[in-house]
């Protein structure tokens, strides 16, 4: 209301007719005022007069200024208003945000430890069918008095038939047609069962060099062993074991030994080879020992070159060999002479491995973990796929301790994906199992035969010839 009379008086209507009036009240008072001689009294009052309507205009601009002024404030206030309004739905948007990526990180975590839990269950299911394995073979070695009947038939039968079918094809797991059918007869009995006697390494030694003078295949023999062993070694050790002493019997084989025997006192092969499959490395790590002296005695003749690099080569690997061996009885030596071979050849893969492996059995775990991860950091996965398997498989260990059971599972997987690829672990049938029975029933009756045939096997070759 005040606002509409205030703009009534400031409209041009209202100043146009005021004009008129005042005009008009002019000539009145003129005409009163005419006849009167007192002029100065008639300018007196038009000032007065003036100065009314000059206020009135004053008073009449300031009320409109004031009038805009607060228009232009509630303007203002008005966008502050929306300004505040928007800026409470944006932090509520936010808020939301926030809400929904806290929510997406809170299920995340959920996943995570529902996949760490599989895992645990995962392990805990395996050490349970280790356990019940464990268990079974208890309870096999409870029916000895079956098993020493079923012995005697065996032996009845060997003494009948001399031959009694073990030169078969290992590689396929089933002995030639005749020989099959000859232990199949031999077999056939219920009462005959294999009696489960467990094995350390060093006694399982002969066992190894039977089967590769037969011929037998590298992962048969690891499955026998690993079977006969139970546990007591890793793959990665059985496996290394093999390797080695075929290697050690290839040179023996290649006549590798002969140069550094004449003028000295050094066991001849032969000898060394029996004692090696009666557990004892002694001999084979004296010859093992001249050989790389003379190899390095050799390459520290020449100029720097490649040939020199080779020799430091292959006598690097020679250390693996004679550590592997001498592990069977000395862990100490077996250290130094891996690290030997590191430090002829730094890029051994196969070196590092088993230094960590001997690192680790001698509970030197930090030195081991950082072995390990070295030879992850230095391995090629094709090349060299068997130590990267034993690399994720023993840092799995330390994860699962350090409590970092999500890559404790991923590393173990790893490892046990490539021994699964290669069959290792398989299980052997009865058939094997009463032909592992034969062979071990004559090793030390064959034994002079076994050597025999070894050193006259020409074609037997070790695995880092240069």
């Amino acid at each position: 209301m005040f606002e509409q009379i205030i703009t009534l008086f400031c409209a041009e209507s209202f100043f146009a007719s005021a004009i008129t009036n005042i005009d008009v009240l002019a000539g009145t008072l003129d005409k009163y005022l005419s006849g009167m001689s007192n002029v100065r009294l008639i300018s007196y009052l038009l000032m007065l007069l003036a100065f009314v309507v000059f206020l009135f205009l004053v008073i009449v601009i300031y009320v409109k200024s004031i009038i805009a002024f607060l228009k232009l404030d509630n303007t203002a206030a008005q966008k502050n208003s929306k300004k505040i309004i928007k800026e409470v739905v944006d932090d509520e948007q936010e808020d939301s945000d926030d809400t929904d990526e806290l929510q997406k990180e809170l299920e995340l975590e959920e996943l995570r430890k529902k996949q760490i839990m599989d895992q645990q269950r995962e392990l805990e299911r395996q050490e349970k069918r280790r356990q019940d394995i464990i268990k079974q073979k208890k309870e096999q070695a409870q029916k000895q008095e079956e098993e020493k009947k079923a012995k005697e038939v065996i032996e009845e039968e060997i003494s009948k038939n001399k031959d009694p079918g073990i030169d078969f094809d290992w590689k396929k797991g089933k002995t030639a047609e005749k020989e099959e059918q000859t232990t199949l007869d031999i077999m056939s009995g219920d009462v005959l069962h294999y009696t489960q006697n467990n094995k350390t390494l060093p006694e399982l030694i002969g066992l190894i060099i039977d089967m590769i003078a037969r011929k037998v295949d590298d992962l048969k023999i690891a499955q026998t062993i690993i079977y006969r062993n139970q546990g007591h070694a890793s793959e990665e050790e059985i496996v290394q074991t093999i390797t080695e002493v075929k290697n050690f019997l290839a040179l023996a084989a290649q006549g590798k030994f002969n140069d550094i025997r004449r003028g000295t006192n050094l066991p001849d092969d032969a000898t060394a080879i029996l004692h090696l499959s009666e557990g004892d490395a002694t001999y084979a790590l004296a010859l093992m020992e001249n050989l790389m002296d003379a190899k390095i005695e050799a390459a520290a003749s020449m100029s720097n070159g490649a040939r020199k690099d080779q020799i430091f080569q292959e006598t690097s690997n020679m250390a693996c060999t004679f550590g592997t061996l001498s592990a069977l009885a000395d862990t100490r030596l077996a250290t130094g002479a891996f690290e030997l071979a590191i430090e002829l050849h730094p890029q051994n893969v196969n070196a590092w491995s088993r230094a960590a492996d001997l690192y680790n059995k001698a509970g030197s775990y930090n030195q081991a973990m950082k072995t390990y991860q070295h030879v992850l950091e230095i391995a090629d996965e094709e090349i060299n796929a068997e130590q990267v398997a034993n690399a994720n498989k023993m840092l799995s260990q330390f994860y699962y301790e350090q409590g970092n059971n999500l890559q404790a599972a991923k590393l173990y997987n790893a490892g046990k994906l490539y021994y699964e690829s290669l069959g290792i672990n398989r299980r052997l049938d009865r058939q094997e199992l009463e032909i592992i029975e034969l062979i071990e029933q004559r090793q030390k009756q064959d034994i002079q035969q076994t050597i025999a045939t070894i050193l006259a096997n020409q074609d037997l070759q070790y695995s880092y010839a240069l």
